[in-house]
């Protein structure tokens, strides 16, 4: 009976394995965010709450493993409330009970709102660092975003209206050393680094992930879709982070974990003998904790 069940399960993830390649193999080329999202949302309803988790999990263990338009598409994973809006937050919060009862750690890490590391408390913050900003109009600075100047593109970096930045994102003379400096700007608003990761050319360059995940003041939640996306070597330093929130700190080390557990055995000999001792200060802190 107990080979049957083991049959019978892994014939079950097969084919939700296989319902995560016909949704990812869809949605290449597309940068419809919202469409995406109305098809997973459809998906995971069509699937029900029980099965939902392991078609999440497959979709970030997929990007984790470098499959082809799964890291694309994870991306879109960072806007779980906009997925709710599809599904309806009921649903996902049974998906979030079912993922921990699967102790699927990766999903609920996906499925938790985190508060940031670090928060902007006070408005002062922002005006000492760009004291003419505020008294600019907010019309006045959405039209500036849309000019095809680079000086006055240079002028917004340090913007925080979250309509702002997605104008500056769309323009076309925007370049991606200004959106990695924009990405990596602390303090800095969680609504702003969201806008950032849902922009669809932006948050498929590496850099801009990579400022994306090491910043302290993006939200957990978004920063766990893109831990699957980075390279191991930025996986270790995000775990080695004192500035990063614990969580997110832990997730990271999971990818490690994953990842070194796929390598060859000459690929582990060869990655020991470079990072032993880092491996061992992160697994002695966590043993610690």
């Amino acid at each position: 009976m107990e080979r049957l069940f083991r049959i019978l399960r892994a014939i079950l993830i097969r084919k939700v394995s296989l319902r995560a390649d016909f949704l990812v193999r869809g949605s290449e080329g597309a940068h419809n965010h919202s469409m995406i999202l109305y098809l997973l949302g459809s998906e995971l309803l069509n699937l029900g709450v029980d099965l939902s988790p392991i078609l999440l999990r497959e979709l970030i263990m997929g990007a984790s493993r470098r499959k082809r338009g799964y890291t694309e598409y994870l991306q879109h994973l960072g806007d779980i409330r906009a997925l709710a809006i599809h599904t309806g937050n009921d649903f996902m919060s049974e998906v979030l009970l079912r993922s921990r009862r699967y102790q699927f750690d990766e999903v609920v890490a996906l499925l938790t709102d985190v508060a940031p590391q670090r928060r902007i408390y006070h408005s002062k913050e922002l005006e000492s660092r760009h004291p003419t900003q505020d008294y600019v109009p907010l019309g006045v600075r959405k039209s500036m975003a849309r000019k095809p100047d680079l000086a006055a593109i240079e002028s917004l970096m340090l913007e925080q209206d979250p309509s702002v930045i997605h104008n500056l994102l769309n323009n076309p003379r925007t370049i991606e050393d200004i959106v990695v400096k924009m990405a990596s700007l602390r303090p800095t608003s969680a609504q702003v680094l969201e806008e950032i990761c849902a922009h669809p050319k932006w948050s498929a360059r590496y850099s801009v992930k990579k400022s994306l995940a090491f910043n302290p003041y993006s939200p957990p939640r978004m920063v766990h879709s893109l831990l699957p996306t980075l390279l191991l070597k930025d996986l270790i330093d995000v775990t080695l982070s004192t500035v990063l929130h614990p969580e997110v700190r832990a997730g990271a080390k999971r990818f490690i974990i994953l990842r070194i557990s796929e390598m060859s055995g000459k690929e582990k000999e060869q990655f020991s003998e470079r990072y032993d001792k880092i491996l061992k200060r992160i697994f002695l802190q966590a043993g610690q904790a």
